[in-house]
Order: structure tokens, then sequence, then C-alpha cells
């Protein structure tokens, strides 16, 4: 049970955010990404200072999965970070597969995760940090190219504002890019309703929006360089049949080195 003087810190944690809203708004994500290579499925959790939580579910064969991404924010994400294999849906318990712990330092742009063995409790968890300093890891990242981007999130009814929940992303593209953006269901975790919107947009202007049960797929030509955004969404959907649960985002371009999908503040990872 928590004493009576943490939830007087807690309280007068509060009032500071409250106080200074514009200082509790994230400044910037590092990326969370995993490679399974267990042969199976692997559920996974990754927790940290100012009691942080990721989980994710990684497909056998998962490559560069950005399962999570975390804030930084007033409530520093730096210092000492344990990834495992997630049981019971609780962070802080890992089950029998070995988990790792490693220290996320300023300057740190991306956690790198690697799950390796044959599916059982003698497979082990590797990581590397990708730094803005730090030169010979970003040569390795760019020489492991991929023509796509994918990444979670969790789309459910936002109760705290009248309006459905709305989820916002974005990616940097190039003119004349001829990309395939794929909205899908993560079956293995389980959901209601089939219905959401999928939404490509520049500059404010809608470039294509689409309706229907998942999986949905967008395929277009990018008009111009720059940042480009995409929502799902649950707006003017019936309750009976919006979708609800965790979903893939996937982003499929015929260039060889594709940017990832960075989320806003709005969107629910786990």
């Amino acid at each position: 049970m928590m004493k009576i003087s943490g939830y007087i810190f807690l309280a007068l944690t509060l009032c500071f955010i409250s106080l200074f809203p514009h200082r509790a708004s994230s400044l910037e994500h590092i990326p969370f990404y995993a490679t399974n290579n267990s042969g199976i499925e692997f559920p996974i959790l990754c927790s940290g200072p100012w009691t942080r939580c990721g989980r994710g579910t990684l497909s056998a064969g998962a490559d560069e999965d950005n399962f999570y991404s975390v804030d930084v924010d007033i409530f520093s994400p730096y210092g000492e970070w344990t990834c495992g294999q997630l049981v019971g849906g609780n962070c802080g318990e890992v089950g029998d597969v070995e988990p790792i712990t490693f220290t996320l330092e300023k300057g740190d742009t991306a956690v790198y995760l690697t799950i390796n063995g044959d599916g059982f409790k003698d497979d082990t968890i590797t990581v590397t940090l990708n730094s803005a300093s730090g030169a010979s890891t970003a040569q390795t990242r760019l020489a492991e190219e991929s023509d796509t981007s994918t990444t979670q999130a969790n789309l459910g009814d936002d109760n705290t504002k009248p309006r459905r929940d709305r989820d916002t992303w974005s990616i940097e593209g190039t003119e004349g890019e001829n990309i395939t953006l794929t909205l899908e269901a993560d079956e293995a975790s389980g959901h209601s309703g089939n219905l959401a919107t999928l939404i490509l947009r520049n500059r404010g202007s809608t470039i294509e929006s689409v309706t229907d049960a998942l999986p949905i797929e967008i395929t277009t030509t990018l008009p111009e360089t720059g940042e480009y955004q995409l929502v799902v969404d649950q707006n003017g959907i019936p309750e009976d049949v919006r979708f609800r649960g965790r979903y893939f985002l996937s982003l499929k371009s015929d260039l060889v080195n594709v940017q990832d999908i960075k989320p806003s503040e709005d969107v629910e990872q786990f």
C-alpha cells in the first residue's frame, strides 16, 4: 500500500502538470523496435522510469516491429529499463526467458531488441541502442534498409472527450513515391467490431479516405516531398460495428529505404 508521503508526492506532481501544461507535452519520441527470430509468437514487455510500460505481441519472423514508443517529456525516460517476455498482461511480470536490463541515456534515439532461440526458456534477448552521436551504430542501421515500415497501437472509444478515438501518425514522403498503406487487426490480441477509417493527408488536405472493414488498403502516388499524416479513426461509425482493439499500420514503398511511421500524442500504444 502506498505511504502517505507517496500520495502527497503524487498530488504535488499532478498540480505541477496542471500549472504548466505546455511543459507536460511530449517533445519527442524514442521508438522501441524488436526482431523476433524465435520461430513463434513472442509477447514482449519493456518497463522503465516513472512506471512506463510498453507491451506488444511480436509475430514469428517480425522484423524491427515498432511495438512501443516512449515520450521524452518532464518525466524523463532516461535510466534503467528491463525488457522481457510478457506474461499475464501485467507490467513488471516476465516469463521464463531471461530479461535484459539496459540504461537509456540522453542522446539515444532508438532501441533495437532481438529475440533469438527456438521459442522456449533458453531464448535470449539482446539490445542495441541507436545514438545520435554513435556514427558506427547509425551506419549499421543504414545497411539494414527495408521497403516496409510497420507499427501498432490500440483503437478504442475516447472516454475523456465527446468524440470517438482518433490516432494520428506521420511519415516523410517523396514526390512521385508509390506507397501502399495497410490497416489490419492484431488477430492475436482480440477485438470487437470491424469498421474503421484510414485517411492519408498532406498539408491538412485529404488525399485518400477509406471507411471499410479491416483490413483496409490505400495505394497512391505522393504528390510532393514532405510530411504526410496517417489517421486511424472511429468517427461516424455506428457503435455496434466500429473497430475496437489492437491494430497494425504498415507503409510499403517502391523506395528501398522507408522512413519510420511516427506516432503523435493521441496514439494509444502499449
